[in-house]
């Protein structure tokens, strides 16, 4: 049985596709949304990779991966690591306990979200610039979320996800960079 979020949504779908036949300008719009969607959901992933590797790097246990902040979608194990895909734009990569956390371990997990993709935007840009003439926007959109997301996530603030309480990337970078000593 459907709910009824995703009843509306289906219900809008329908109908930008009707409308898409009867004028062809709604394509162009509905292949953007669909586009942003996916490129925004993308990047997240990404982030989140970034942290996992990142945390793996220095030699964390990383408990899980959340991708998305609403209803989980599936889920799966890879490395002892749980993924869970949801609903949503959020995410969260959740680092074991460990029993010595140094200020230099902490920070290459705190900033392994952002620099990944500042790699895969690199990446990116290497291999098709901004694009073709006839394909421009494509890889500029891609990058150009990418940034937002960077620019997101290194602002300090927390946020809360399945009832806790959680620091941003730039608000924990922040709280390492003022720590005096190691943190138990």
């Amino acid at each position: 049985m459907l709910n009824r979020t995703s009843f509306y949504i289906i219900f809008f779908i329908i109908i930008l596709i009707l409308l898409s036949i009867i004028e062809p300008s709604v394509k162009m719009g509905l292949f953007m949304a669909i586009m942003i969607t996916s490129f925004k959901y993308i990047d997240t992933f990404l982030h989140e990779l970034g942290h996992f590797f990142a945390g793996k790097l220095v030699g964390y246990e990383i408990e899980r991966v959340v991708i998305g902040d609403r209803k989980p979608i599936f889920s799966g194990v890879v490395f002892g690591t749980s993924f869970i895909f949801c609903y949503g734009f959020g995410g969260l990569t959740v680092p074991g306990t460990s029993v010595k956390i140094s200020k230099l371990r902490l920070s290459v997990f705190a900033l392994g979200g952002v620099f990944f993709q500042i790699f895969i935007i690199s990446i990116i840009y290497i291999l098709f610039g901004i694009g073709s003439e006839e394909n421009y926007f494509l890889p500029l959109l891609f990058m150009f979320l990418n940034l937002i997301t960077i620019v997101y996530n290194l602002y300090p603030r927390t946020f809360i996800q399945d009832g806790r309480v959680y620091l941003s990337d730039g608000l924990l970078f922040k709280k390492i960079i003022m720590m005096n000593t190691t943190v138990q």
